[in-house]
């Protein structure tokens, strides 16, 4: 899912950011802060539009993230 949105934002066209971020489970408690720092900001940033719940946590976020597949169009 992290290398389809970054391919669709051009971000992250090849994959190589999301599969270094997704290379291992020991993630350093730096890792993870920016990784929650990066959920905050896109759960506020979702809010901002009526199409996701004002007062939604970063958890809501996270578990469409996770418990969803991905679709993408073509």
């Amino acid at each position: 899912m992290a290398a389809a949105v970054g391919r669709e934002s051009g971000h992250d066209v090849d994959g190589s950011i999301a599969a270094w971020v997704w290379s291992d489970e020991n993630w350093s408690p730096h890792r993870y802060q920016v990784y929650l720092s990066f959920m905050h900001a896109a759960a506020n940033q979702l809010a901002a539009d009526d199409s996701w719940p004002s007062g939604a946590a970063p958890d809501l976020l996270e578990c469409a993230l996770f418990t969803t597949s991905w679709e993408t169009s073509g």
